[in-house]
């Protein structure tokens, strides 16, 4: 597992990774069973307080992204069946609503934040095949 931080980067270090994680189970990288870094492995690989990597596998495992077992480690879970389709479209609605916004904010039109979101889809959707 490779998580990249932007230690320059705005966005929090424990936000950074969560994402990365993320992204790394949608695109197939991560698949349910894998065991990942224990905490204090993940300090160390990315140079941060264990508290932090407290954090992002805290973050993890309320998303349902992992489990967390004692003395074993940690381990990708699959979450498809915890949140109901109309909670879920709601979270993709308000996620949408703010990158639209800042993509609006940022001086970008509409087709173009579209575009954008779609490479984005295709480049996931490829990496999950």
């Amino acid at each position: 597992m490779r998580v990249h931080i932007d230690y320059n980067s705005s966005e929090p270090i424990y936000r950074q990774a969560v994402e990365q994680i993320k992204l790394m189970v949608v695109s197939g990288q991560l698949r349910e069973g894998d065991r990942i870094p224990s905490i204090r492995e993940l300090a160390r690989e990315l140079a941060i307080n264990p508290t932090t990597a407290a954090k992002i596998y805290t973050e993890l495992e309320h998303a349902g992204v992992l489990t967390l077992r004692q003395g074993q480690g940690a381990f990708i879970r699959n979450n498809l069946s915890l949140v109901a389709p109309k909670a879920a479209r709601k979270i993709v609605a308000d996620l949408a609503q703010r990158v639209i916004v800042e993509g609006l904010r940022l001086g970008l039109d509409g087709r173009t934040i579209h575009g954008i979101v779609g490479e984005e889809l295709d480049r996931i959707a490829k990496g999950r095949s």
